[in-house]
Parts: C-alpha cells; structure tokens; sequence
C-alpha cells in the first residue's frame, strides 16, 4: 500500500467521525458544489468531506429504522481486503483463499442447518437474488427440460400474504409474470383447501418467510408437508430477516425446520449485522446449483480444480461477500453477536409493554418491536417518522404502527427510550398545529 492511500486512507477515517446531516435531494442539489481552483490534495479532502457529512450513519445511536446496521467493524475490515485484493471469485486459480473460505463457511453452516453431503451453496448479491435462484432450482427441478426448451404453459408459485416482493420480482425475471403467484393466508388456508389449489395448478414451489419484512414473525408451512411431498413441490425458506438465528446456541433451536426444506436464504447483512452485501442461498440438492446453471466455457473453467465456483452460479463476476462471513466467524463471536441482537429486541418489547403510552402489535417477533400510540388524537405517523428523520433520528413504520430493529450494536435501552420521548413530543407538536 503506497504511502499515499495511507495518507487518503486517513482523510477519510477522520471524515467518517465528522457530524451527519440529513436532506432532500434538492437540498444536496444546491449544497454539494466544489470551489474552482483547489488543489488535488484539497479537492480530496473537501470531496471526502461532504460525502461524510451528507450520508446517514447506519452506527449512530438513533439509528433503529432498517433490517441492517452500520456493520461489525471485523465485517468492515474484511470488506477492505476483499476490495482491496479485487478479486473475482469465479474460479480457485484466480483467487484461490478467498475460494477457500467461501466453502468452508458454506460448510459450516450447512452444519448448522442439518443438511447432509449433498448440500451446497451460493453467496449471492442479496436476498432477492437468492430467491430467484432457488426459484430456478425449484422449477428445473420439476420441468427439467425447461433449462434448455423453456415452458410453453404457464406454472405457479405459492407464497403467503405477507412474503416479500421479490418472489413476484423474481416471477417476472423468470418469465411466469406476477399473476401465476399464488398469495394465500397459510394460517387460515387448510391442507384441503390447499391440495385442491395445487392440484387446479401447476404448482412448483411454496416459499415461507423465517423472519417477515413487517414484522419478524415466522410462518410455518408444516401443515402442507403432505400435500408438498405428494406433489414433489419444492420449498424455499426466505429467512433473509432473522435466519441468522442458525449462529446462536440460545436462538438455533427455532430453525429446525430448515433441514426439512429444498433450499434456505439467509442475509448475514441484516441481524449479523455484516457490511453490505453478504446473502447466501443453501440448497439441499447441491448438485441442482451446478445442473441448471453450468454452461460450457473452454476458455475459463478447466479440469484441474472442483473448486470453480461460477460453475454453479449464473454469474461469472463474483465478489468474496463469503469471505466477510468466514472472516468475522474466525475473529468475532457470532454466536453472542446474534444473541444479542435478539436479546436486545425483547428488552425493547418490555420498555414497551411497561410504558403505558404505547402498545404492541405484535409480540411473537424476533427482530422486530412494532408498536403504536395511545391517543385520542390522529397518529400523523408519516409526518412523525420524516420529522425525526430531519433531527437524525431514524425509525421506520408499516401501515399505521412504528417499527424498530435492534440490529445496529450501538442503540441500547437508553437510546430507544429516546427515540420514544421523540416519537412523543413530535406527535403533540402535529396534534397542536
């Protein structure tokens, strides 16, 4: 490293401790302009500053609004390696370590899930990606020739009422168009009643989510099993959200589904509270990967190594997101790192049901703490939450409810109390205009 970036490399670092201001895009339109005239040295630095102040700081205290913190900094220190090697993981002989520490965090916690031998993985450029890829698996698996003909019919994807959108995101990149997902309540709809949908359709795949976007809570397709085995439908768990469970001895227990479905995603990015992005896909079939993506490519995959990865993946450029996994799960304690997190959300449950201005929405959730006001006057809850956002205080909400993710390690009970005392006198000075 020349003696340069390490002089830049400081520049930034004290920038990265400087205040953060929100604004509007109109805002930075007319705020962030350059003098004339700088030198190289100085235009850096000013350049590196303005970025700093203008960009949200996902570590900061008042931090509590998205499903992802600022990052662990072993996750930060790994993404400097990753970037600064700059490395394409496609095959073992152009980047053979971080090759290696791919598969044995993949191994590892397919360990945890249950799997046997078969299973392999993925790490993919987010969530949404996965769940399209194991929707590929799921439909090569039972249309086979679909890989080389395509499907001249139309085929179905169940999912429940409250899953993310990017299984109907993944509908259109397939080509099945967001009609042929299937959307039911699986707490209402009986195994009757669902035997009698997939047999009016050509049903491949149920997806469940282990964690839901709204709300952290976990929906069970057990029920179906049946009816899933009869009709060799394929079942994904979309546990991006609170899946990270698998890496605490206290929470791992509640993953014991997963050894029972066809393939897994889970975001180390969002409760493990890794630097962006970090998704893994884990299929029990292994070899389906491989079977419905490999390509024959002469002049990049030989036969001198097993450890090809992009011969099981659509992409051929690769980044080492996997890396940052095994990194931290060398130099960190992942296990009290997902420990805490959840601990954390259910001491924010308690403030909440101990506070007699607000009440929970739900209380079976782990990631999530959803709440309301109590008050006889309209909850503005959109206008509180971009006030606060204004102030530097970010919370997010859904529908008429305000919800907190106790991902970011340096929010605590004081903190979150805080934010309540915020959310509060926000809402009288509304209520009062």
């Amino acid at each position: 490293m020349s003696d340069s970036l390490k002089k830049k490399l400081d520049i930034v670092f004290r920038a990265l401790q400087n205040e953060h201001k929100y604004c509007s895009f109109e805002e930075l339109n007319e705020r962030v302009v350059f003098e004339e005239g700088l030198s190289k040295e100085e235009r850096f630095k000013t350049v590196v500053d303005t970025v700093c102040k203008y960009t949200i700081d996902t570590k900061d205290k008042n931090w509590i609004a998205k499903l992802y913190g600022g990052g662990t900094d072993m996750s930060f220190l790994a993404e400097m390696i990753v970037s600064y090697f700059n490395q394409n993981c496609h095959t073992y002989s152009s980047s053979p370590f971080f090759t290696f520490a791919e598969e044995q965090i993949i191994k590892k916690t397919i360990g945890y899930v249950g799997y046997d031998k078969r299973a392999s993985g993925l790490f993919l450029p987010g969530g949404s990606y996965c769940t399209l890829i194991g929707m590929i698996c799921a439909r090569y698996n039972k249309f086979p020739a679909s890989k080389r003909a395509g499907l001249n019919y139309p085929i179905q994807v169940i999912t429940s009422i409250n899953s993310h959108y990017s299984i109907e995101k993944s509908a259109i990149m397939m080509g099945m168009g967001t009609d042929n997902v299937i959307k039911i309540d699986f707490e209402k709809t009986t195994p009757e009643e669902f035997e009698e949908i997939v047999v009016n359709n050509n049903v491949f795949m149920i997806n469940s989510t282990f964690g839901t976007t709204s709300e952290g809570t976990i929906e069970s397709v057990d029920k179906f099993s049946t009816v899933l085995k009869k009709y060799n439908i394929w079942h994904h768990i979309d546990a991006c959200v609170s899946g990270v469970a698998l890496f605490s001895n206290k929470y791992r227990y509640l993953t014991s589904s997963f050894k029972n479905a066809n393939s897994v995603t889970i975001d180390c990015h969002k409760c493990l509270n890794l630097n962006q992005q970090c998704s893994l896909l884990l299929v029990k079939e292994g070899g389906l990967l491989g079977d419905v993506s490999r390509i024959t490519a002469p002049y990049l995959f030989h036969e001198d190594s097993e450890h090809d990865i992009a011969n099981r993946s659509f992409q051929c450029g690769r980044r080492a997101d996997g890396f940052k996994l095994w990194f931290c799960d060398q130099l960190d304690d992942l296990d009290a790192q997902v420990t805490l997190i959840y601990d954390r959300n259910a001491r924010f449950k308690s403030i909440i049901a101990h506070d007699h201005r607000f009440i929970s929405v739900l209380e079976y959730s782990l990631t999530h703490t959803c709440f309301k006001l109590v008050t006889d006057k309209e909850v503005r809850i959109h206008e509180i939450t971009a006030a606060l956002r204004m102030e530097s205080v970010f919370i997010e909400y859904h529908s008429d409810y305000f919800r907190a993710v106790a991902v970011n390690d340096n929010i605590n009970e004081d903190g979150f109390k805080f934010i309540l005392e915020r959310i509060i006198a926000v809402h009288k000075q509304l209520s009062e205009e």
